[in-house]
This record gives C-alpha cells, structure tokens and sequence, in this order.
C-alpha cells in the first residue's frame, strides 16, 4: 500500500461502502468509487480556490463522511491536513487562518464571516487563499496533526508517508485483513489513528462505518464490523453493558456477533478486562505504539500473550537503555518531529542519532513478548530519593477484594505514595474501611517505600472518570494526582484527613 496510489486503488472499489451514522441515527451511504468522485471534484475546487501543492488545509469537524471527503481531496491536490482537534476553539476564522499559515480552513459552527473559512458541506469560492498561506515540503509532510498523549497538553507532529505506509501494510499482513471484513471508527479522525484505519479500508475495499463514540455500542450490532480498535475505557464499558444485560447473549453476540477479533491500545488496560473478553471466546489483543513511532508491538491472533503487548514488529528497530527504557530507530518512523510543543515539554523524543525515545520502560521475556512497566514521566521520586513506578504498585493491589479500580500517586507533602480507589460498590458505606484494612494487610508484605500511606475514595469510576481523561480518552495520572493533593488539603484543613 501507498499513500501515492490509494486514489487509483479505492476508485475501482465500486461494492465497498463508507457509512456515516450520526447522532441521531441519521445514515448516509457511499461506495468508495463515488467517494473518489467526489473527492476529485473537491480536489478541483481547492485548486480553484488557489490552493496550491503544499499548502496546508486546515480541518476542525466532527467524523464525517465529508471530513473524509476533504482529506482525500486535499490529499489529490497534493496539499497538507492539519487536523484539529473538535473542541479546537475558533472564534475568529480570518485570525485563525492567519495563525496556523492556513490555504482555507474547513470547520463546523463557526459563527465569523471569512472567505477562506467553509462549512464542510460547502465549497469555497474562488481565488480565497490569504496572502499569508504557508507552504510545507509535501515528499517530507503528509500530514500536521495534534496529540495529548497522556499529558493532556497538545503537541504537532508531522506525520510522513512512508511512515503511515509502513504501519498499515504490516498491519494487514499480521491480522490478514480482506475486503471481507468490516471496521467501524468511533474515536475522531483528527486522531490519525483513525486515519490509518480509514486508508486501510479504502485500500483493500473492506466497509467501513463513522459513529459518534455516544451510539458506539447501537452501531455494532446494527453494522457487525469483524474488527474494532478502541482505548481501555470502552472495552471497561462494553463489559459492564453486557453484564447487565443478565448474560442472555454471549458476549460476541453482544457485540454484533461478526468479530474477529478486537484491539486495544494508547493506554494501558486491566488483566481482568482482558480475562473477561477471553473467557467469553472474544479475542481482544493488546498492543503498543505511539503517535510519534508508529506501531512498536502487538499482540495477534496467531501469536498473542496477555499481559503483554505482544511482540515486536521488528526486532532489528528496538533496544533497551540501561534503565529498560524502549527506544525505536526506524528507517521510516511515523512522525519525522514536532512542530508545536507545550512550554513546559522540552524535546527528549527526538534523539540526535535519528532514534526515538519512547519514555515507556520496558522488557522482553523469553518468547520476545514485550511487557511495559510504566511511563517515565509517571515515575514517582519519594522524599528518600527512591523512585517508584506507579503501575508496578497498583498490580500489587489490582483485584484485592472491594477495589474496583486504584491509581497511585505521590502524597503532596510526606513524599510517600497515597492513592485514589474506587470500590466495588460505591453506595456500599462500610466497604472503604474495610478496603483500607485490606491495604494495610498488603502493605505489609511490601517494602517501606512501596506502601500506600494514604487512601482517598471516588464513587465514580476512575479511568473513565472525564475529569482524569485525556481528549483521546487517556488517563492523565497529573489530573488524578492534583484531585487527590486537593481532597487531601482539604480533608487536613477541616480536620478529617484521609489515613
């Protein structure tokens, strides 16, 4: 698969069909040959508009069938997406356009008049282009886009083609993906992984369906996609939907009854999550990457480990430093560099040698699956010195009898460790006391640094909590460390503080 040839290749798909569901359960149906079409049409007016080869087209809508319409038209042009996140704030287009160097921007609900700014289902007039349009080498760039990881600040990064390429090629060689099967996309395509998804589908002819994360789970059953990939929170979701269903299907039935099997990936997710899918025959496979590496590791249906995140795509790109962080070095990694950073987020990523750091530990077992232990930025540096990493403690604790979820953190002035725990059953009052007492029987094989001194509790779930969750549905362990130095304060100054 090429980006270069994805044009030629899903216009003679004149069977496979695009499908936009809505919010309201609104449908609208495309097959991949009128899709191209369309987009040349669109192409056509971009160059009208006086969009030129390396201009940059801005994007900030919801999932569409016209958001892809205007990637694949931008795309023939031989222009760049820069794709904005939904709840980019844009209160003055022309100031906007400006900003960000735009060609034209192409964003719903804008309430300024701007001739170089449309709806996306309008097309821009002639001759709009400002004056101070930038230009970007379009052989290195295929695309400018944003992402929070697991900081919850945005960063740019420019995404290559061959890069993207590589990621979606090997892809569909290690799940065998045909024009058989069927993917929905329910995460916003200004997440590129989404995108991928989307090129993927286009390239082999296989149908694909756009919903809005709030009717995900009417959309399964109604499209029967054969495979999804989606973060640790939905799959969370789906178990406790289909538990309280009472078992009358089975869980693939549940789930439209077509699956292949699942992916989960961008954060971490819980043994027990993956056990449930498992033990009900569902496959759902971990694996790892980053929006600056492309993927690192997956597991497969032929070749899968739980607890893992699977094995490497190639052993040859991948070493361990000395303190077992993952560092890749790719001929073609998905992201050549950042071109916006936070004020605060020096450039680590990006080494010298043309390798990058990927700021997760990790480590190989015998079999080359591929175990992470934590985030280096999550590590916790105690008042002693010692440095903990948060997840290792949280498995200490992870299915102790009355937990339902536990994210560690550092306590904000004893330099220990505390922790935010959500119960089995929040209603239930005498459960926290009891959970405590189960703490401290496990503290107590644990070494002093290791312990959790001080517990609070939340009686929403915590790694689907929004307040702790990143825009791409990430837990932002900052947040959820803040929420606990501000209950603790609190609790201390009316004299209540948590033990």
């Amino acid at each position: 698969m090429t980006i270069a040839e994805l044009g030629e290749r899903y216009r003679e798909h004149t069977d496979a069909r695009l499908t936009e569901i809505d919010i309201s359960g609104q449908r609208r149906v495309i097959t991949y040959s009128r899709l191209h079409e369309l987009a040349t049409e669109r192409a056509e007016r971009l160059a009208a508009a006086g969009v030129e080869p390396g201009h940059l087209v801005g994007i900030r809508a919801p999932s569409t069938i016209d958001w892809a319409l205007w990637d694949l038209a931008t795309l023939m042009r031989g222009a760049v997406v820069k794709a904005f996140p939904e709840d980019t704030e844009i209160p003055d287009p022309a100031g906007f356009i400006a900003r960000h160097e735009l060609a034209l921007l192409i964003a719903d609900g804008l309430t300024a008049d701007c001739p170089a700014a449309i709806a996306p289902d309008a097309l821009p007039g002639p001759d709009v282009v400002p004056d101070t349009a930038g230009r970007v080498d379009r052989d290195q760039v295929h695309s400018l886009v944003y992402s929070s990881g697991t900081s919850g600040k945005l960063k740019g990064l420019n995404i290559t083609a061959k890069g993207s390429e590589y990621v979606i090629n090997q892809f569909v060689e290690a799940y065998r993906l045909t024009a058989d099967d069927s993917h929905l996309i329910f995460l916003p395509l200004s997440n590129y992984q989404q995108r991928l998804s989307l090129y993927c589908c286009l390239w082999l002819g296989a149908d694909l369906t756009l919903a809005p994360y709030q009717r995900v789970f009417q959309v399964i059953r109604s499209e029967r996609p054969t495979f999804l990939i989606g973060p640790p929170v939905f799959y969370d979701t789906a178990l406790q939907l289909y538990r309280k269903t009472g078992g009358t299907s089975t869980l693939g039935e549940f789930l439209g009854g077509a699956i292949r099997f699942l992916i989960t990936g961008m954060a971490p997710i819980r043994r027990e999550t993956l056990d449930a899918f498992w033990e009900r025959d569902v496959k759902l496979l971990e694996v790892y990457g980053l929006n600056e590496t492309g993927m690192v590791a997956w597991n497969t249906e032929d070749a899968h480990r739980l607890g893992t995140v699977g094995k490497l795509l190639d052993t040859g790109h991948v070493r361990f430093l000395d303190d077992g962080e993952v560092i890749l070095k790719r001929p073609a990694p998905q992201s050549s560099g950042y071109f916006e950073l936070p004020d605060d987020g020096a450039d680590e990523t990006y080494r010298p040698d043309g390798s990058i750091a990927t700021g997760d530990f990790g480590v190989l077992d015998d079999d080359g699956f591929l175990t992470l232990i934590g985030r280096k930025k999550d590590v916790i540096v105690l008042g002693n010195g010692r440095k903990v990493h948060p997840a290792l403690i949280e498995d200490a604790f992870a299915g102790l009898d009355g937990i339902a979820d536990i994210i560690v953190v550092p306590t904000p002035e004893t330099g220990r460790l505390g922790a935010v725990v959500t119960t089995t059953d929040p209603e239930d009052a005498a459960l926290p006391a009891k959970v405590r007492a189960r703490i401290e029987e496990v503290n107590r094989g644990l070494d002093t640094h290791q312990r959790v001194v001080s517990v609070i509790f939340s009686a929403r779930q915590l790694r689907s909590d929004p307040r702790f969750m990143t825009g791409n549905l990430k837990l932002s362990r900052a947040s959820v460390a803040r929420h606990f130095a501000d209950t603790v304060r609190g609790a201390a100054a009316e004299g209540t503080g948590p033990r």
